[in-house]
């Protein structure tokens, strides 16, 4: 069967191509107000409070803050734990919010933020690449923290509103009871008491938040719900206000007067992870590029919601390029890169897990069109992100959105870089990256990111890139106001959201 026959046996709703989240049903409802109990329900438990270990922010966001925050649309820096900050090549000074207090009742100051931050360069996690550009860590006083840099780091502030970037009470770090016993300065504080494991967790409101005239909900309580069909009958019954589920429940709520969101939650792309042996020849892995169509995969995937990309960054990050605009599908094109290749049968195994069993499918099919057989390796959850850089590719994200070119090359290209499993170096690139780190100005090293973005381009090192979309559902005469950042999958704006009376 072709992947187009395949596509249109797996559409079910009608496409969505908005790009941006779209709200629907009714918007009648009493009026909203800060106060009440926000009910939030997820397809996966939390194991404790370490944010490092953590695919998303869905638990972590209640109690930890950062000291910069991603607006909602995912590029521009918002002011939170620092009230602001200003970033040279030679270093990034902030200036930290007063008055702020730990759940423990810790002080929030410049030392403490210190220690997070040699926690975060000594973690030996894919986070300690923040620091990596970071020379000597200064407290001049308690309001101000100044990072002296080696080079040049122009996405060291928003790789720390990241993940990796959430501060904790430096008193939890040194007992080492943080992950049991979290204290952040985020408006809420976990009840253990009343949290229940593998089922839900319970955070009260925190009485000395220095905000508490921007938190809406009193009390949160995020439940832990094995499936969407689950999920999305506790909704109808009202055991939850909020939940995440599939695409394809969209639709079915708007029949029932919920309204919902959708956004982009995670940046997928193909990985070639073998560039040794089955990927080594660029123009076999031009032709897996030529070979792509985004626009079926979210269709047969996702419902037609999503995103697709030409490339990694997009206008606004260090690093996008105008000129680079992505691979086009064209069977005819791929077919004649792999006989000028030379390689007759290209062949390799492609993981897939619960929820992208579809998606593997329609890769497959889209590229046996252009000679190419691929073997779709269906695994759990915990077995493909344990295994999946094993094989010679991937559909998968890339690294945390905020991360800047150099980052983006040191992890996924650089010969030692974590994402780059076969250890397989690029020359051009290691070039540019040099030329990079020995500084110059904004503009020349804009130059530099560009060139790089252009080059991982043209040797199709990445292609194919996608937003795996992100669905919300909720009961808008209970809740309203619930906003997501791009590229933070499953969590939304907790302290913006509404309850009503």
């Amino acid at each position: 069967m072709s992947y187009r026959k395949l596509v249109a046996a797996a559409l079910v709703a009608a496409a969505i191509t908005a790009c941006s989240a779209q709200n629907t049903g009714p918007a009648a409802a009493p009026a909203a107000a800060a106060g009440g109990t926000l009910r939030f329900g997820v397809g996966f438990t939390l194991d404790d409070w370490e944010p490092f270990n953590k695919p998303n922010n869905t638990y972590v966001s209640a109690v930890f803050e950062q000291l910069v925050e991603q607006a909602p649309d995912g590029i521009e820096l918002l002011p939170r734990l620092a009230t602001s900050w200003k970033a040279t090549g030679e270093q990034v000074e902030f200036t930290l919010r007063t008055g702020v207090v730990f759940h423990d009742g810790t002080p929030f100051d410049a030392q403490a933020v210190k220690v997070n931050l040699e926690r975060i360069r000594d973690s030996m996690t894919e986070f300690a690449t923040i620091m990596k550009p970071v020379e000597e860590i200064l407290t001049p006083d308690a309001s101000h923290v100044v990072l002296k840099l080696k080079r040049p780091a122009p996405a060291l502030p928003a790789q720390l509103a990241r993940t990796g970037g959430y501060m904790l009470s430096p008193k939890t770090i040194k007992d080492g009871t943080f992950k049991t016993q979290p204290a952040g300065t985020g408006p809420w504080k976990y009840n253990a008491a009343q949290s229940i494991r593998d089922s839900k967790v319970v955070l009260d409101f925190f009485d000395k938040y220095y905000e508490p005239d921007k938190v809406g909900p009193r009390r949160l309580e995020i439940h832990t719900i094995a499936d969407d069909d689950s999920g999305y009958n506790a909704l109808v019954t009202g055991q939850v206000d909020v939940v995440s589920v599939a695409a394809q429940y969209k639709k079915r709520a708007e029949t029932q007067g919920l309204k919902s969101l959708w956004y982009p939650g995670l940046r997928y792309h193909f990985l070639f992870f073998d560039r040794k042996d089955t990927f080594a020849d660029p123009r076999v892995r031009q032709a897996v590029c030529h070979s792509l169509d985004t626009k079926a995969l979210l269709d047969g995937q996702f419902e037609g919601l999503g995103e697709s990309y030409p490339q990694r960054f997009s206008e606004g990050q260090p690093g996008y390029n105008p000129q680079v605009l992505g691979y086009t599908r064209d069977v005819t094109k791929a077919r004649a890169l792999l006989a000028e290749s030379g390689e007759k049968d290209v062949s390799f195994t492609f993981p897939v897990f619960p929820g992208t069993e579809l998606l593997g499918e329609l890769v497959r099919s889209q590229l046996a069109e252009s000679g190419i057989t691929v073997k779709v390796e269906k695994m759990s959850i915990p077995q493909y992100f344990s295994t999946f850089d094993r094989y010679p590719a991937a559909y998968n994200t890339s690294n945390s959105e905020s991360t800047g070119p150099l980052d983006y090359y040191a992890y996924r290209f650089a010969p030692d870089g974590g994402g780059n499993p076969y250890k397989t170096g690029t020359p051009e690139l290691e070039k540019l990256a040099e030329r990079a780190l020995a500084g110059g100005t904004d503009a020349e090293r804009e130059d530099v990111y560009r060139r790089m973005t252009q080059i991982i381009h043209d040797q199709a090192l990445d292609c194919g890139f996608f937003s795996r979309p992100i669905t919300f559902i909720w009961d808008p005469r209970k809740v309203d106001n619930i906003v997501p950042t791009r590229f933070e999958p499953s969590v939304f704006r907790y302290k913006e959201a509404r309850i009503h009376a």
